[in-house]
This record gives C-alpha cells, sequence and structure tokens, in this order.
C-alpha cells in the first residue's frame, strides 16, 4: 500500500511538471476545430453501412450530453437528408485537412507528456495523423454497430482501449510493446466514460448553461466535454510513462 501511494505520489508530480492540464487545454482548443470535421467524415463513413439515422441520432442523444447530441444530430441530419454536395465533394477534403490537423495535436501532446519532440519528418506525421483519425473514426464506428448487439456495452470499452492502445503507439515516436500501453488506454477508457457519464447528468439535471452563454452553449459544453477527453489522454500517457520507469 506505502508503494502504491508513493506512486501515485510520484504521478502527480509528474502530471504538475510536464503541465499535463494545460497541455490538455491547449489540445482542447485544437480539437474544438477538429470536431466538427471529423464529424462530418465519421457521419459519411457511417452512411455507407445499414443504419438508420433515426436510430445513430438516438444512440448520440443517449452517450452525449445534450448540447453536444444536439449540435451533432444537426450534423447527421444535414449528411444523411439534404445530401449537401457541399459536405460531401469539396467540403469534405476541408474538412479531413481539419480533422487530421487536429490528431497532429493530439501527437505533439502525447509526445510532450513522453518528454521528447518528433523526430519524423513532416510527411510522415501528417500520414499518422491521417492513420490516427482512421483509426478512431473506425473504433467509433465499430461501436456504434456493436452497441445494439449482446454484450455490446462490454465490447465497445474493449474496442476504445485497443484504439486507445494504437494512438500511443503511433503517436509517439518511440517503439512501445503493447501490453506497456495498456494501463494507460484503460485508465483513458474508464475516466473517460465515468468522466462523459457524470458529465451528462449534471447538464441534463442541474446545469442550464443557455441562460448564461445563450446560442452559444452548445460549444461551451463541447469545450468542456474535449477538455475532459484531453485530460484522460495524457494522463494515460503520464501513467505509462511512470510505468515504465519503475
Amino acid at each position: 500500500m506505502h508503494k502504491f501511494f508513493g506512486f501515485i505520489w510520484e504521478l502527480q508530480k509528474d502530471v504538475r511538471r510536464n503541465e499535463v492540464l494545460p497541455l490538455a487545454t491547449q489540445l482542447t482548443y485544437r480539437l474544438i476545430f477538429a470536431l466538427f470535421p471529423f464529424l462530418i467524415f465519421l457521419i459519411a463513413l457511417v452512411g455507407y453501412f445499414d443504419i438508420e439515422p433515426s436510430r445513430l441520432m438516438a444512440d448520440v442523444s443517449a452517450a452525449l450530453p445534450e448540447g453536444i447530441a444536439e449540435v451533432v444530430n444537426e450534423v447527421i441530419d444535414e449528411v444523411f437528408d439534404t445530401r449537401n454536395p457541399a459536405i460531401l465533394s469539396g467540403g469534405l477534403f476541408l474538412s479531413l485537412f481539419t480533422a487530421i490537423n487536429g490528431f497532429r495535436a493530439v501527437m505533439r501532446g502525447v509526445n510532450r507528456v513522453y518528454e521528447q519532440g518528433d523526430k519524423r519528418n513532416i510527411l510522415k506525421q501528417w500520414g499518422i495523423a491521417a492513420l490516427l483519425m482512421l483509426i478512431s473514426a473506425a473504433a467509433i464506428t465499430l461501436s456504434i454497430l456493436v452497441l445494439n448487439m449482446p454484450f455490446g456495452l462490454l465490447l465497445i470499452p474493449a474496442i476504445l482501449i485497443f484504439a486507445i492502445i494504437l494512438i500511443y503507439r503511433l503517436a509517439n515516436g518511440q517503439k512501445h510493446r503493447l501490453k506497456e500501453l495498456l494501463p494507460g488506454a484503460a485508465l483513458t477508457v474508464i475516466i473517460w466514460i465515468i468522466a462523459t457519464a457524470a458529465f451528462n447528468w449534471f447538464i441534463n439535471n442541474f446545469s442550464n448553461l443557455s441562460l448564461v452563454y445563450g446560442g452559444v452553449a452548445s460549444v461551451f459544453i463541447a469545450m468542456l466535454w474535449l477538455n475532459i477527453i484531453s485530460i484522460t489522454i495524457l494522463l494515460g500517457a503520464q501513467l505509462n510513462v511512470n510505468l515504465k520507469a519503475k
């Protein structure tokens, strides 16, 4: 028990030394610009599967805080119902560029936690960021497909953990064994699920941000939610660093 608390103490010291919380705020700023382009790409991808828009909207409403769900469902409606050519043609290229740039920010954040720069050339960095985006999109799409299957709720955390392991492995320039990345990925997904559920419950039951922020309340909620995601991703990476150094 003494060793456990000693490890936690060292972990929080490293979290503060590497400025994980301010770094997560910077990452959130980048992800805000990448969120909606990524959603456009993701929904266009999901459209290739036999999924009814009404079912997708219901799943989104159940999984995300109310403000974010409303915005996401608007994007779903735009892509599925109107089939706006600007979204599905030239606009998709711009969306991909913006979304990939957001995943480059994830790479920089992870490498900052590992206290190293990314020595890979710029083209390789962009290629890896594009691969991270595809991995994330595939994980979310697969999670949607298995949601209503038997034991689907048990499969989804496993899918997300595997995706986070791949993100850690590819984002960082160093070579790691997959089992070295498992603790941080598991912690990330566990905290992410619990924090998102708690945040969702608070927003839907106690918070009335629309009175304070008006029309931008949904954007504010999205920023808070993305900040939770950013913190969990970087905290998981820091856990892996400390366990490897132990």
